[in-house]
């Protein structure tokens, strides 16, 4: 673009130095000066984003990419006039691939779109083709933002006029605040940000519930979960259907979060990181964790860590009361013999066990107590590579050891699993060594759920949906 410098322009340059402006250029005599506008790319931003939508998990489930995210921004944007010093922004779905192939490697994210007009004071109108230009300037193959390799972007800013008009798109792995910026654009003073950390833990100030609608459930166990950039929800937004934590018991029956040492009574807890929020997601989608597939519960994997079993045991039936009382927990009937499954299954373990070095581990006599374990509503995690006899589809749900033999499973290890398998019980294998390829194997040979440290290889796997 080229725009002539008029009177009022140089007049006002004038005003502003103290020293006239001639019209003519030194370089070219005679001719009008020209000032060039700086319509382009600025930067690029820090993360991976897929271009073009993607399917991954053997094309079972396809992922919004960057280019079909500014279609929906850019239609939705159309006919907004964004005032001088305001910004227009909204966060929508996109694929996070960090860099790697879009279609075996990545996480749900956000790209959060902004129209900033630093200048114009009769304000920026947004026209959706423009938009779409400018946006897509940055996924273009010849664009510094692009990744040739695997057909990606990091998106950036892209300026329009002289420093005038700001399109930004950057990626994000939070959803945005406010939440009303969701698939929405809205007119603000600021930026939008980060949904921002909760000062009690690894947790959101105020978790997010319309988030997961889009999420395919699939049989992903997150290791550590608390570890995580955020507790559950980054669990859940991967889709995965089972997560962990590491308890320590403190007075007042608080259970609190750390792996490998006691974090003391004002560190993170088991109700701040999960009973909270899945409350609020519960309530919030009519009792559902994943919108999209509501019949699928979360499996809450406890490891108490605290030597005192007894006690830990107590202090997670007190801290499971919000779920229990609106009828969330997955429970055994000693009448029928089976298990009714709810929104929530509680699987406990490590110390909630006894004799777990020896040959012939058992739960701790407060699973099968009536008084101790309300409904039976909590469950043992078996130890799937000792002796069975003292587990069953009433007092366990799980049946789990680290993994110790080879890839592909050899005939005493699917012997052992098909022993847990007819008790009614799901195998799961922990500190499982290599990549996706012996994930794929240990998911093929009917291993019930894959113990995940890298969620984002999670979409590499075919779990035969």
């Amino acid at each position: 673009m080229r725009s002539t410098i008029t009177i009022a322009a140089l007049s006002a340059a004038t005003l502003a130095t103290g020293k006239p402006v001639s019209s003519t250029s030194s370089l070219n005599p005679g001719k009008s000066l020209i000032a060039r506008t700086a319509d382009g790319i600025s930067s690029c931003g820090p993360d991976w984003m897929a271009i073009d939508n993607v399917k991954t998990n053997n094309n079972a489930i396809e992922r919004r990419g960057y280019n079909g995210a500014v279609d929906l921004f850019c239609a939705k944007a159309a006919g907004q006039n964004v005032g001088k010093d305001k910004f227009l922004s909204m966060a929508s779905r996109v694929w996070l691939d960090y860099g790697g192939n879009p279609s075996t490697t990545g996480i749900n994210g956000y790209v959060y779109f902004e129209i900033h007009n630093k200048k114009e004071e009769g304000g920026h109108v947004v026209n959706e083709n423009d938009c779409k230009k400018y946006l897509t300037t940055l996924s273009a193959p010849n664009s510094k933002c692009y990744g040739k390799d695997n057909a990606d972007t990091k998106g950036g800013t892209y300026q329009v006029g002289p420093e005038s008009i700001s399109y930004h798109a950057l990626a994000q792995k939070f959803p945005p605040s406010p939440l009303s910026a969701l698939d929405a654009p809205v007119l603000l003073d600021t930026a939008i940000s980060e949904l921002p950390k909760s000062p009690s833990g690894n947790t959101f100030t105020s978790f997010p519930t319309n988030v997961f609608n889009d999420i395919t459930p699939l049989k992903c166990h997150s290791h550590n979960d608390y570890e995580r950039p955020r507790a559950l929800y980054t669990a859940l937004s991967t889709g995965c259907i089972s997560v962990e934590a590491d308890v320590w018991v403190q007075n007042n029956n608080i259970l609190t979060i750390s792996h490998s040492s006691d974090p003391g009574p004002n560190a993170q807890s088991l109700t701040d990181l999960y009973i909270a929020p899945l409350v609020k997601l519960l309530e919030a989608n009519n009792g559902a964790v994943f919108p999209k597939s509501p019949d699928t519960g979360l499996y809450l994997l406890v490891d108490f860590k605290s030597s005192d079993g007894a006690k830990t045991f107590a202090a997670l039936v007190d801290n499971l009361a919000p779920l229990r009382e609106k009828g969330w927990l997955s429970h055994f009937d000693s009448v029928s013999g089976k298990l009714v499954k709810r929104q929530v299954t509680v699987i406990v373990s490590g110390n909630a066990r006894t004799g777990i070095s020896g040959d012939v581990p058992a739960p701790i006599e407060q699973v099968e107590g009536e008084s101790t374990n309300p409904g039976h509503a909590i469950f043992a995690d078996a130890v799937l590579d000792r002796d069975l006899k003292n587990f069953n589809a009433g007092n366990a749900f799980y049946a789990s050891a680290k993994f110790a033999g080879k890839v592909p499973l050899e005939q005493g290890t699917l012997d052992k699993m098909k022993e847990a398998k007819a008790k009614g019980l799901l195998v799961r294998y922990w500190d499982i060594p290599g990549g996706r390829d012996k994930w794929q194997k240990l998911v093929d040979q009917g291993v019930d759920l894959l113990d995940v440290s890298d969620l984002e290889e999670v979409a590499g796997v075919d779990f035969h949906l």
